[in-house]
Parts: structure tokens; C-alpha cells; sequence
């Protein structure tokens, strides 16, 4: 068998990928090596910075199989990494050294739960010892509008050109219209509404959604722990606020949009909290996915002070927040929801009103219940081809052209093959809404069976360190 050293260029293969270039590099302190009685050696792909604890038997010399591994895909992620190696062996030659890791590293977004760190090095601080299977060798100023009141019924009707654009011509307050369903912004025709509007929590969807207020011509005043993640929106014309308390004292509506339930308790009643602010008249949107008790406790908290609640919870992801393509679930105080339409209408494509409280986080619920349903079959499904020797890429094309075709086969199917997992939606949200899918069924006493197995997947791939990357990621779970 080949030995090798530090600093050798090789080809490298993780399980559902070609032999992919790369690179023998001496192992980070904190990270363990697997407890195999195999040779195995530390190797960085090229492309992405992952690493990995690898078989020897999986490893060959670069220049040696040039040729027989270079054409192993066709896809952009491998060509680039191809091309990153040949870089890195033209200054080896010309006594340079290889300052590929500095270039990568400094690619990297520094905001917390960046969206393109490289899936490896999230994991590895994490949970070192899972380093075998977790490494994936992949591809790789406020404009002034004047301020006018919110739209009377009449008003919003949308024209004859704007049904056009709609699949549903129902009338506000009840949806809003449709956008068109192309990746392309539709432009909205928004009048925004003339009171102030609080935003707390910036995570992967706060961020766009807020900015998405901000250009429609709201006048927005934002928070966020981490203070830094406030900085885009005050340069596009937001205000930053000093705590949650502070933002609900200067604002008349205020969003929340935060991970979990004990994120929105904290938020609500913690130090410098929501509570010490609100006011009779103010309003508070919680638009987080959390069980139902959570809702009714803190809807209580903020109605007892005078407040009004409403749930607004949506569908979408970090794409659809961006683009302002999100379908929001409304329930709760209609007062709120008619005062805040202008806010939906900049969020979404599509809002519905549902009545009682509890029924916008319980329809979410079920929606994301079905999706991780769907993305854990999705994962099986191109587990079991690779392993019946039934080409990935094609079998995906084939979905892509069938009765189940759909946005998340496309995108997350790609996502998969490529072995680039970008969080559009972290696993561990994805598993959060699997666990409070499988407690309102319990509750319900309706039987699971399916969301209950694929829960098993999430939680599994969560415990290997890789809950922070997108949800797609469930396939390193199944094709382990």
C-alpha cells in the first residue's frame, strides 16, 4: 500500500463523490482521529477547505492518476477544485508555497452561522471524532417615500394588470396577491404604513426580511444580540436599538424572528425584554416557529400589559426571504394584521389570515413536517442508486422531469450531489419542527409513523455535528 506524507497532492474519496484533488496536511490539535484499525491520513480537499480522516486505500498520488481521475465529473464545484490544485502544483514547481488554505480562508463570512463555512471545519470544533464522515469534497441608502395610511379595502384591490400576475384574486386583508413564480424579484407597489416598526433577532432570515421593510419604505428600528449583524441594516437606513426593550419603547409594531422557544421567552421577559417595554396599543408579531403552549404564554404576557399579539410564522427560506417571496401564516388579533399589511406585503408573495391563535404555527408545523418528510426520502432515494450503481445525476434529472417534481428536488437534490450545503434552512430548525410536529400529533393522538422515522434521520445528523449546515445535509446521515 502507498504511504504518504504531509504536503503530498492526491486524489481523495468520501463515500457518494468521485475521487476528488487534494491534499495530506498534518491534523488540527482538537481534532481526533477515528478509532480504526486502518491506515488513515488527514486530507484537505481543494475547493471548499473541508477536511477529512481518510482511508489510505482511498487515497492515490495526484500526478500519478491525473488522468484517470480528472474526468471523474463534469460539475463546476469539481472543475474549480481541479483547477485549485493545478494552481497549487504550478508554485510547488516554482518553490512557492500553496496559499490555497489562506485564500479559502479568507473567503469565509465571519458573521456566526455563516451560510458557506466550509461544512468540515463547522463540524470538526464541534464533534471531532466524526471527521470521517462529516468532510464533504464539493463544488463549491434607504429611499424617502411619504408616508401614507394603510390602503383602505378598496384601494389594495389589485388592478387587471396585477391579476394577471396572481393565481388567487382574493382581496386583502384575507392573502395578498401572488408574485410571479420565476427566481426574479417582482417588483411591489407598496404603500408603506406610517407607524414605526420594530425588528428583533437577524439570523439567516431576520437579515433579509427586515432589509426587505427597510427598502419598501418602512421606518424600521432593528436589535440583534450579536450587534454586528445589525450593521447592513442600519447602512441601508435602519435604526439599531439598544436592547428589545428599547425597540419596543420607539416603535408601534414590532417582528420577532428568533430559533426557538426558549429564544422567544427570553426575548419576551428576559433582562431589557420585550415586556419591559410594550405598551396599551403596541403591537407584537412573532413570526419564530414554536409549539402552540409558547404562543398562548407569551400572547398572554403581552396582551396583559396592554399589547397585541399576533402569530405570523412563514414558509420559505433564505432565498425567499431575500427576494421577498415568503407565505406568511397570520393568526390572532386582526386589528394587528390589518395595521401591519403594508409589512406583509414587502415579506411576502402570499399572507393568510387564519383566525384563532395557535392555527399559523400549527399550519407551519404540518408544512415543514411534509417537507423534512419529503427531503429525508429525497436522501434515501439517491443513497440507494448510488449504492444499485444507478448514476445520481441522471436519476435527478429524471425527478426533475416527473410527477414530483418540484423546487426542492431541484435545489436540494443539486445540493446533495454537489456536497455543498449552504444553510438555507439549518438542519436543527428543520429538527426542531420535526420534534413539535411528532408533540402536536401525540397530543392529537394521531399516529406519525412516517415524520417519526425521518425525525430519527435529523437527530442523528445533528448528533455527527452537522445541525448548523442546511437541511439537505440529512444525507450524510443516510449515506454514511
Amino acid at each position: 500500500m502507498t504511504s504518504f506524507e504531509v504536503g503530498d497532492f492526491v486524489w481523495a474519496k468520501m463515500t457518494g463523490y468521485p475521487y476528488w484533488p487534494a491534499k495530506v496536511v498534518e491534523p488540527d490539535k482538537d481534532v481526533k482521529k477515528p478509532s480504526k484499525k486502518v491506515e488513515m491520513y488527514f486530507i484537505r480537499f481543494y475547493g471548499t477547505g473541508d477536511f477529512a480522516w481518510t482511508k489510505a486505500d482511498l487515497i492515490h498520488k495526484y500526478d500519478e492518476n491525473k488522468e484517470k481521475y480528472s474526468l471523474g465529473s463534469k460539475r463546476s464545484g469539481f472543475l474549480d477544485a481541479v483547477k485549485s490544485i493545478e494552481h497549487a502544483v504550478e508554485r510547488r514547481e516554482k518553490g512557492l508555497p500553496d496559499t490555497s488554505d489562506e485564500e479559502e480562508e479568507e473567503s469565509e463570512p465571519e458573521s456566526e452561522g455563516s451560510d458557506d463555512q466550509p461544512l468540515a471545519k463547522k463540524a470538526k470544533s464541534e464533534q471531532g471524532s466524526s471527521m470521517e464522515t462529516a468532510a464533504t469534497p464539493p463544488a463549491k441608502k434607504r429611499r424617502k417615500v411619504a408616508k401614507k395610511s394603510l390602503p383602505t379595502r378598496e384601494e389594495s384591490t389589485p388592478t387587471t394588470e396585477q391579476r394577471n400576475l396572481t393565481t388567487d384574486s382574493r382581496l386583502s386583508p384575507d392573502t395578498t396577491a401572488d408574485a410571479d413564480s420565476t427566481t426574479n424579484i417582482v417588483p411591489k407597489d407598496i404603500i408603506p404604513t406610517d407607524k414605526s416598526i420594530g425588528f428583533l433577532g437577524l439570523g439567516i432570515m431576520g437579515v433579509p426580511m427586515a432589509l426587505n421593510l427597510v427598502k419598501a419604505g418602512h421606518e424600521v428600528t432593528v436589535w440583534n444580540r450579536s450587534q454586528a449583524r445589525c450593521t447592513p441594516l442600519v447602512e441601508a437606513g435602519a435604526k439599531q436599538g439598544t436592547s428589545p426593550a428599547d425597540v419596543v419603547q420607539h416603535c408601534d409594531i414590532i417582528f420577532s424572528c428568533v430559533s426557538d422557544a426558549n429564544a422567544v421567552r427570553d426575548l419576551v421577559i428576559g433582562n431589557t425584554g420585550v415586556l419591559q417595554g410594550i405598551s396599551a396599543g403596541k403591537g407584537y408579531i412573532e413570526m419564530s416557529t414554536v409549539d402552540s403552549d409558547t404562543i398562548k404564554e407569551i400572547s398572554e404576557a403581552i396582551t396583559m400589559r396592554g399589547g397585541r399579539f399576533l402569530e405570523a410564522p412563514v414558509s420559505g427560506n433564505k432565498k425567499s426571504a431575500e427576494q421577498g417571496k415568503l407565505v406568511i401564516l397570520a393568526a390572532g388579533d386582526r386589528s394587528l394584521y390589518m395595521d401591519a399589511y403594508s409589512c406583509f406585503e414587502a415579506l411576502g408573495k402570499k399572507t393568510f389570515f387564519l383566525g384563532e391563535l395557535g392555527s399559523g404555527g400549527n399550519t407551519k408545523l404540518i408544512v415543514n413536517m411534509l417537507m423534512g418528510s419529503f427531503m429525508a426520502s429525497l436522501a434515501e432515494g439517491l443513497s440507494l442508486a448510488e449504492k444499485a450503481g444507478v448514476d445520481q445525476y441522471t436519476l435527478l434529472d429524471v425527478l426533475n422531469l416527473s410527477d414530483i417534481a418540484c423546487p426542492l428536488v431541484k435545489t436540494k437534490g443539486a445540493a446533495i450531489l454537489e456536497g455543498h450545503f449552504p444553510a438555507s434552512f439549518p438542519l436543527k430548525h428543520q429538527q426542531k419542527d420535526m420534534r413539535l410536529s411528532l408533540q402536536m400529533g401525540e397530543e392529537l393522538e394521531q399516529p406519525l409513523h412516517v415524520a417519526g422515522a425521518a425525525n430519527e434521520l435529523y437527530k442523528r445528523t445533528k448528533a455527527i455535528g452537522f445541525g448548523d449546515r442546511d437541511m439537505s445535509c440529512v444525507y450524510r446521515a443516510v449515506n454514511a
